[in-house]
């Protein structure tokens, strides 16, 4: 078992202190502390010491699933320390932003989250620095710009380099901006995939932070360190950096319980927040998935102990977060809270079906788990609207690429593309229903991220059209029929939707100019989206091709290929290629996306005569990506291949939805 999670329990069943036995019937009813943070974020889930255990009471607690245990210690309660306002730092006081919006992606790393707005703007006071954040946000990847268009990637990353250098000189006798420096250059490596660098100057930054900031940023730099790790394929170190900050919760649980036992109620202590816990826990858990998947062409035989600690770690994590959010729409004041607590929930159910078919390959249940995840996300949608809470553009993408995913995960399962069997065959049939609702669910997410990419139909000259004949189900004969029901329900919606949209256009500039500007979102959004797209594309052109159309599949295909070699700063599959643009070097996420599409590229050509040529070639490309792309070292050097459905795993951190 989890040895940090045994210590946990240890602890638990140890202690002498007196109080109510936790049974699972009391979770849903704890009572809340009101928050009082009007941003809502998650991190306002906090540690509660009045979940205690009587020793007399401890076969009971033995004998409840450990989750319960490990969750006792969670309740909803706003930090009021000052360390919390130190670590999130972008929020501004006016109408104004510092930064546009960074994606909400499975490859985020909140660096410049990290950075006060005071900060930021004295940064940005030199022009050397704003080049280089317009590089980190996207704003200078047009390559129409006549400044940019001619430059190779290489050259534009080394002149950021340069840029970073004459800033950190010129900061030299102002501390806080110097260090800020070193922080911008991680970021820049990360956004080139230089993985190791950008660990190097997480250290280097950290080493010149003032004690007061190293103390207060110490929890959220250790995340992306393991995170860093993990990109670059040290699952061994990157555990060990997320069990180090499960230990410090133990100590911190065990700290709050001996100032219960000593009756100190102090409100100003240190709180643990429920995402913290569930980061660390979902950090444990999918490192050990993947150390597993690594050793799996070597030693087929894993024993259940194994099995349980992966999955535990994620069903812990999971189970905190729901229960957390049921706790905060228990008071209109937290709907907001509840909001991103039900989405980092529905990000957590992803991981949990990724972990449950690659470990037990129990596709039914797995699929179970995803279909949860969709639910929390149709709920939150249903509770917004009850509650009035106006989700914000980027939760509301970052939802909708999260609904996405999990329809994506759905359709690999039933087309056997999960990595529980041979995907290089090719010689797999599919069932007649699976391929139906394979169908169905591919079409959904590619339909998501038309939207995500090209914004909503609805918005677009001439409104909702007819579907167009690419995304349509291959399978029309069987669909319309389950669809008929869906789009006589939406028409209603529909006309509200068109209703507001034309009244919101005639009010034009009306609007009081005391009224908060929306944050503008990252151009990276958009590029990310379109890369990903790529996945559904692949999906849809399968089953196609399974349908026996093969012709509209290549097409398909060929999309798919354009669009996961469509990143700014990618690696470029050609000789010739666009300037700038290539598969993505900051997201293994992105790069098995890329490979993946290539290699089902790749069967459907050996399924036709002299097209062996071409199918080698694609292999040839998504052997590149693995060995000298963002995927190296991430994936198997040799003899396995990473599933595609840990493309959608996603190891979260608080400072993800700090906005």
């Amino acid at each position: 078992q989890s040895a940090v999670a045994c210590s946990f329990q240890a602890r638990l069943c140890s202690s002498e202190l007196s109080s109510h036995v936790l049974e699972s019937s009391d979770l849903p009813r704890r009572r809340l502390s009101l928050c009082s943070d009007t941003r809502s974020q998650p991190s306002s889930i906090t540690l509660s010491s009045q979940h205690v255990v009587d020793k007399h009471h401890t076969t009971l607690l033995q004998n409840q699933p450990l989750q319960y245990v490990l969750r006792s210690f969670w309740s909803s309660t706003s930090p009021t320390d000052e360390s919390t306002n130190d670590a999130t730092s972008t929020s501004t006081p006016d109408n104004g932003t510092a930064l546009p919006l960074p994606p909400l992606t499975p490859s985020t790393l909140p660096l410049t989250t990290l950075l006060t707005y005071s900060t930021i703007e004295a940064l940005r006071s030199l022009p050397e620095i704003q080049s280089v954040l317009d590089l980190l946000d996207g704003s200078s990847q047009d390559t129409t710009n006549p400044s940019t268009k001619n430059q190779s990637a290489e050259k534009v990353v080394k002149e950021a380099h340069s840029n970073l250098q004459r800033a950190r000189d010129i900061f030299q006798s102002m501390p806080e901006l110097h260090a800020a420096t070193y922080l911008l250059e991680v970021a820049l490596h990360a956004h080139v995939g230089e993985f190791k660098l950008a660990l190097e100057g997480v250290i280097r930054y950290q080493h010149l932070l003032s004690k007061k900031k190293q103390q207060a940023q110490k929890f959220h730099l250790q995340l992306i360190k393991a995170k860093l790790l993990f990109h670059t394929g040290q699952f061994t170190h990157s555990l060990s950096e997320y069990e180090d900050l499960l230990e410090h919760m133990e100590e911190e649980v065990e700290r709050q319980m001996k100032k219960q036992q000593q009756q100190e109620k102090n409100k100003d202590d240190d709180r643990l927040p429920v995402i913290n816990g569930a980061a660390a826990l979902t950090g444990v858990g999918l490192n050990k998935l993947m150390l597993h998947v690594h050793s799996a062409g070597d030693d087929d035989f894993v024993n259940n102990a194994t099995k349980q600690e992966v999955f535990e770690a994620i069903e812990t994590a999971t189970d905190m977060l729901v229960e957390s959010r049921t706790d905060a729409l228990l008071s209109v004041e937290h709907s907001g809270l509840a909001l991103d607590l039900g989405l980092v929930a529905s990000i957590s159910l992803t991981n949990l079906g990724v972990v449950h078919c690659l470990m037990i390959n129990d596709k039914k249940s797995t699929i179970k788990y995803w279909k949860r995840g969709l639910e929390i996300l149709d709920t939150m949608l249903s509770d917004s609207m009850y509650s009035a809470v106006i989700i914000p553009n980027d939760k509301f993408q970052c939802m909708e690429s999260v609904r996405a995913r999990l329809y994506c995960n759905i359709a690999s399962v039933l087309l056997q593309l999960d990595g529980s069997s041979d995907e290089a065959k090719g010689s797999k049939t599919i069932d007649e229903d699976a391929l139906k609702e394979a169908s169905e669910m591919s079409r959904k997410a590619l339909e998501i991220y038309d939207e995500l990419i090209n914004g909503p139909k609805i918005l677009r000259d001439g409104g909702i059209t007819e579907e167009s004949d690419e995304t349509s189900d291959p399978n029309d004969d069987t669909a319309n029929d389950d669809t008929a029901n869906d789009e006589s329900n939406s028409s209603e919606w529909d006309q509200l939707l068109k209703e507001k949209v034309k009244a919101k256009k005639e009010q034009g500039d009306t609007d009081d100019p005391a009224k908060p500007k929306e944050t503008p979102l990252s151009p990276l959004w958009i590029d990310y989206n379109r890369s990903e797209s790529a996945r559904a594309l692949g999906l849809v052109a399968q089953c196609y091709a399974h349908a026996g159309a093969a012709v509209t599949a290549e097409g398909l295909f060929q999309s798919a290929i354009d669009a996961s070699s469509s990143y700014p700063l990618g690696q470029s599959m050609k000789v010739d290629g666009i300037v700038q643009k290539g598969v993505s070097m900051s997201s293994p996420n992105l790069g098995l996306v890329a490979r993946d599409v290539r290699l089902w590229y790749a069967m459907l050509c050996d399924s036709w005569d002299k097209r062996k040529g071409d199918a080698d070639r694609l292999r040839l490309d998504a052997s590149k990506i693995e060995e000298t792309g963002v995927l190296a070292g991430f994936v198997k050097e040799k003899d396995g291949l990473v599933s595609s459905l840990v493309s959608s795993l996603w190891l979260f951190s608080p400072l993800d939805l700090e906005r």
